[in-house]
């Protein structure tokens, strides 16, 4: 029974703020509130810097989807630079433009 009324006694005095002035913390009590700042700010960069680098990552991945689209459209144009492909391409979509028969006189 008598440790029950210590454990009461102990938590009265915490309550009350007795327990902290016993122990001469009002001395450091600006030093643990200085502390506390730097342990949440702290805290908050590592998030902060979290969200950045998952936001990295997924940009990262569309990039490298967009890299492999351009390199598939570059590879499509660089089929295109042959004057045979474009002649069966025109004649396969129905136009009637060829190549030329003779060179031009004038340009305008």
């Amino acid at each position: 029974m008598k440790t029950g009324r210590t454990i009461v006694n102990i938590l009265k005095a915490t309550m009350r703020g007795e327990l902290l002035l016993s122990l001469k913390i009002d001395k450091i009590f600006m030093h643990i509130i200085y502390l506390f700042v730097v342990v949440w700010f702290t805290i908050y960069i590592s998030l902060k810097i979290e969200q950045t680098l998952t936001r990295v990552e997924r940009n990262s991945a569309v990039l490298e989807d967009l890299r492999i689209y351009h390199a598939q459209k570059t590879g499509e144009l660089a089929g295109f630079d042959r004057i045979s492909t474009i002649e069966k391409m025109l004649k396969d979509s129905g136009s009637k433009t060829g190549l030329p028969e003779k060179p031009a006189t004038h340009i305008k």
